[in-house]
């Protein structure tokens, strides 16, 4: 029987953390839009947990597509790092810089707007 790799790993603080190597992307479409649900979705509650699982999703998903767009288009990832910061951002995760939630809710969806327009190149 075949052994499937484990992607996890306890670094030295004794948390789990994963290799995101061999995850492959199957549909960045379908992640974008998954990413763009659960940041509205959470963006709505105040719930720490709702808040914390989104974040984990959204983080996972944002991998991924940085490891997607790095070998499919290169010149977007700065908008996946936009992706990335703003997103934590507005979840809490991350500084706010002085800016509202709501400002770095618009900038993620600008970051997803134009990871979308990407796609829309690669696929022509």
């Amino acid at each position: 029987m075949p052994v499937t790799p484990n992607p996890y790993t306890i670094v030295a603080s004794g948390l789990y953390e994963m290799d995101f190597q061999g995850l492959s992307m199957n549909d960045p479409q379908q992640a974008l839009e998954k990413i763009d649900e659960l940041i509205r979705a959470a963006r709505a509650t105040d719930d720490l947990f709702s808040r914390a699982a989104a974040f984990s999703a959204v983080s996972i998903l944002i991998q991924r597509l940085d490891d997607y767009f790095e070998e499919n288009a290169s010149y977007a990832g700065e908008n996946v790092e936009r992706l990335r910061f703003h997103s934590a951002a507005m979840l809490g995760y991350d500084i706010t810089n002085g800016h509202r939630i709501e400002d770095h809710h618009v900038w993620a969806l600008s970051a997803i707007s134009a990871l979308n327009h990407v796609l829309q190149k690669l696929k022509a």
